[in-house]
């Protein structure tokens, strides 16, 4: 929970609601409102050392007085606000942000007239699905996150109270590979979900769209970010417009929209780079990947640069802006920050800061990063996300963090495992960190399983548990990216350090299952091999395995919301292997599978092997079942579907050999005439029999 001023409030107006704000005419005295609203935010220290106790304050005393006053309509006034003026409402005392159990109160005082407003929130946990009654829970949030059409990658994941759904949800805000020609285009659209059904998700629309006049000489927007400062109810999103600048702007909503002629801030892209924001008690930080010409003519970090040869990757590093001001006047670099190290004054990375800001369950400011890695066989990955921590954010050195894993792989050279020789890895969507099924302990592999590229994504705490939000690439390209989500762990160790381990890249993303009768779209897939043992290509150019984007299977990509059987597996050889973690068969029973495949006239005929737990018997699975993928299989099957591009799919089936029961991973394995294509493969399930 970020840290809220909490003090004691006496004799002021207050007008509270039920996720409702009930709006006040009246004013209180000049001698009033200057003891309701505090005119200065407590220090990191202070805001870190509150009494949590203070954090509880009770609203009955305020309740009491919630007769008075008259009613503003709606017509004069916006819903959220008591007076005409903007910007200008300040956190009154007595307010308080809500925790996991119990909700909060936001209580508002107009700073130039004092008018007030406030209301109340739930508590930041749902035990239950409001909308079903239900226990809550995420079935049914499986990657990719978002409609199979939708591609939206680097995203920064929030929760934000919304007005008008009175609920807390998740905000995801990110890029927008539109056309996948590109990374990238030159609108930003968002979508969000309830925090308690992360499956559920809503299309808000686009937010900033920069393709008309060319808005501050940006022609694309890269990476946004996005915060709420509850001191004065302002929404703020810094967006990169590439290739010019990094312009901060403000707005009313968690949906924006936001002005592209608005900016409160513009800083040049090269000093900014996927810029990421972080309000604490008003103050507003933003982290920012610098490019080499961003700090060339900063004399003292250019010497640091060159006298610790650094040299990997591309030599970016990260700095932390306090910026000073207004959303009315506009805001300045007050302050900065190069993030000095144990070991050096800069903190080298890749590109992609994450701001994460104060983590209560470790007791420390957070800072993700994409970090560069080089594995035991070569392959460069820059599919990983590492962090740093610090127990002062402008003014600490940061520490590289530890991820609770053992990296001791044979011939892994850990001098090279990211950026600057440091760091551990949170998220890799290359699948190289899996889960131990016996044990649940999650181990590193250094076995690249899905086709990986850049990544980029933040942290969030949804409905009292931990996730790690970033993207995948599709289309074996880096144009498709699409949003994916798993679980993280955060915690403190045993010394009370901080500890993030890793999440394991799912086709359940961030729910524990799937439920194996129903039907899922290949597309699904986060498990993509050429060969048993082969490991899946990089869409980096220097990737040694890079060669297997021409001849390996790939998701295929399409922004058609109205096709149907557009966004399948292809590509599908013999030895090509598609996976899924994991599906719930529940108690033991006899099953039939069930595949939605697609052969053209020039598709050899083949077979495909249904393995469990692991992709061969070598590695531990169980050969649970054969389907015949020959054209008369695919001519003679009772159940066929159209497709758009006048393609036709049918479904084919086949008993499983023997009885299945609880949670596995699940390995289709295809076979048939060496080089020739199968067949392409669309949607899945079993039946139980």
């Amino acid at each position: 929970m970020k840290k809220l001023m909490v003090l004691a409030m006496t004799g002021s107006l207050l007008l509270t609601g039920n996720a409702v704000a009930v709006l006040a005419e009246e004013t209180v005295s000049e001698e009033t409102t200057d003891e309701a609203v505090s005119e200065e935010a407590p220090t990191e220290a202070e805001a870190k050392n509150a009494d949590d106790a203070s954090t509880e304050a009770e609203s009955d005393e305020t309740e009491e007085n919630s007769a008075q006053g008259d009613a503003v309509s709606d017509d004069e006034i916006s819903p959220y606000r008591a007076c005409e003026h903007t910007n200008s409402y300040k956190l009154a005392e007595d307010s308080h942000e809500a925790t996991d159990t119990e909700g909060g109160l936001r209580h508002y005082v107009c700073s130039e007239c004092g008018a007030e407003y406030s209301y109340q929130t739930d508590p930041l946990v749902y035990e239950t699905n409001p909308k079903t009654g239900e226990p809550a829970d995420q079935s049914g949030s499986s990657n990719p996150l978002l409609p199979s059409w939708e591609y939206v990658p680097d995203g920064e994941p929030h929760v934000f109270w919304s007005r008008d759904d009175e609920e807390w949800r998740v905000y995801l805000y990110g890029s927008h590979d539109k056309e996948g020609k590109s990374m990238c285009s030159a609108e930003q659209v968002l979508w969000s979900a309830p925090v308690y059904d992360l499956s559920d998700w809503r299309y808000e629309g686009v937010i900033l769209d920069i393709s008309e006049g060319n808005t501050y000489g940006g022609n694309m927007l890269f990476a946004p970010d996005a915060e709420y400062d509850v001191t004065t109810d302002t929404y703020y999103m810094v967006s990169s417009q590439v290739f010019e600048n990094s312009v901060l702007r403000s707005s009313t909503s968690p949906a924006g929209p936001w002005d592209p002629d608005q900016a409160l801030l513009t800083i040049p892209i090269k000093n900014s780079y996927d810029p990421s924001l972080y309000i604490e008690n008003g103050t507003i930080y933003m982290a920012v990947s610098n490019m080499t010409s961003g700090y060339a003519d900063n004399e003292e970090i250019s010497k640091m640069v060159e006298e610790d040869n650094y040299t990997t990757g591309m030599r970016h590093v990260a700095s932390i802006y306090k910026l000073d001001g207004n959303a009315d006047d506009g805001y300045e670099i007050a302050e900065t920050t190069w993030c000095p190290t144990d070991e050096r004054g800069f903190l080298p990375i890749f590109e992609g800061p994450s701001l994460t800001g104060y983590v209560d369950e470790l007791g420390a400011y957070v800072l993700l990063y994409v970090s560069y890695e080089v594995g035991a066989d070569g392959a460069f990955y820059n599919s990983a996300i590492s962090y740093v921590w610090t127990d002062d954010l402008m003014n600490g050195t940061w520490h590289y963090g530890s991820n609770g894993i053992d990296n001791d792989v044979v011939g892994y050279d850990t001098s090279v495992l990211v950026s600057g020789d440091h760091g551990n890895v949170i998220s890799d969507t290359s699948g190289r960190y899996v889960k131990n099924q016996e044990t649940g302990e999650m181990e590193f592999t250094d076995f690249a399983t899905y086709i990986s590229g850049n990544n980029h994504g933040g942290m969030a705490k949804v409905n009292g548990k931990w996730y790690f939000f970033g993207h995948r690439q599709t289309n074996a390209s880096n144009a498709s990216r699409q949003a994916i989500v798993g679980q993280i762990g955060v915690g403190p160790a045993e010394d009370g350090s901080p500890v993030i381990t890793p999440m394991e890249l799912t086709s359940c993303g961030a729910a524990d299952s799937m439920d194996a009768f129903s039907t899922w779209n290949a597309n699904t897939t986060t498990y993509l091999l050429e060969a048993v043992d082969h490991p899946a290509p990089s869409t980096e150019g220097d990737n040694v395995h890079s060669d297997c984007l021409v001849n390996g299977p790939y998701v295929v990509a399409d922004r058609d919301q109205d096709a149907v059987h557009t966004t399948c597996v292809t590509n599908l050889k013999d030895g090509n292997i598609v996976g899924y973690k994991y599906l719930d068969f529940g108690d033991a029973g006899t099953d039939t599978l069930k595949m939605l495949v697609s052969k053209t006239a020039d598709c050899a005929d083949g077979s495909v092997d249904l393995y469990l737990d692991a992709p061969s018997e070598d590695q531990g699975g169980t050969l649970a079942g054969t389907l015949e993928l020959t054209a008369d299989a695919v001519e003679n099957a009772q159940n066929k579907e159209d497709g758009s591009n006048e393609t036709s799919w049918s479904w084919l089936k086949a008993d499983c050999q023997q009885e299945i029961s609880g949670v596995h991973a699940v390995y289709f394995v295809f076979h048939g005439e060496e080089g020739k294509m199968i067949c392409s493969f669309d949607q899945f399930g079993f039946e139980r029999n």
